[in-house]
């Protein structure tokens, strides 16, 4: 069922990301951001400004799982749940996207939930790990995969006890790193373009919580060679962040922009 309402929409998903060419953002030039040691999240400041800050949500202990990759391992606190995601390798090196809940700050975790189980690339634990978001006490996932119709951006998202079918962000020619911010109904995924030569970071915006994504757009100049994502929201605000490296150059920095979203 996954692959069919893929399919159905993947009309859908190109209108949208036509959009790639209009200016549904009002951007601030792009600049220098902190660097942070350890794995960091993007927040956008009450006065506008974008920062790195240290993302502290680990698990005592991984929720119990056989084919775990623990470089994809994600983890997200909600309102009163921990949350983690992650690749589980199947024995033909496929992956299964899957979830679990802890209510003891990841002491013990509930039984492992399944996300997406359409992957069919042979690709083991060589994969971009999915980016995680909540609102409350939903969960909300992007990821990088290649589904049976083809490879792609997707979002799928857990809301009570129910995990909502899979939607395509975006497809393209590679598997690529994401991140993710939400806020209300609104979600935001960031992505490294996987389509064309060149590395850009786009950013896909919905306002439904994330059953269809309303329009795309690359937030990374032509001049740069960007990659390595992060997203932040804050009312009307959206910031993006990347690593950059100039054509020509062997030097990387992480510089961020914000934008009013239109």
């Amino acid at each position: 069922m996954y692959s069919f309402v893929r399919l159905a929409t993947l009309v859908l998903v190109a209108a949208a990301a036509v959009a790639c060419d209009s200016t549904p953002v009002q951007w601030t030039e792009p600049v220098p951001i902190n660097e942070v040691d350890g794995p960091t999240r993007l927040i956008i400041s009450p006065g506008g400004g974008a920062t790195l800050v240290a993302d502290s949500a680990t698990p005592a202990t991984a929720p119990p799982s056989s084919g775990l990759c623990v470089s994809s391992l994600r983890t997200i606190p909600g309102s009163i749940h921990l949350f983690s995601a992650w690749w589980n390798v199947r024995a033909d090196s496929s992956a299964a996207l899957l979830i679990a809940s802890s209510a003891d700050s990841g002491k013990s975790w509930g039984a492992a939930i399944a996300m997406d189980t359409t992957d069919v690339a042979s690709a083991g634990c060589n994969r971009p790990p999915p980016s995680v978001a909540t609102v409350g006490d939903d969960l909300f996932v992007a990821y990088s995969m290649a589904a049976p119709e083809g490879k792609g951006v997707f979002f799928a998202h857990l809301m009570g006890a129910m995990v909502h079918t899979p939607v395509p962000v975006i497809y393209g020619d590679r598997l690529v790193p994401t991140a993710i911010a939400t806020q209300a109904d609104d979600v935001a995924v960031a992505y490294e373009d996987p389509n064309g030569p060149r590395k850009r970071v786009a950013v896909a915006f919905s306002r439904a919580q994330g059953h269809i994504f309303d329009w795309h757009t690359i937030a990374s100049r032509d001049v740069d060679v960007a990659t390595a994502p992060a997203v932040a929201l804050n009312g009307r605000e959206l910031a993006v962040a990347w690593m950059e490296r100039p054509t020509g150059d062997s030097t990387t920095t992480r510089i961020v922009r914000v934008g009013r979203i239109q």
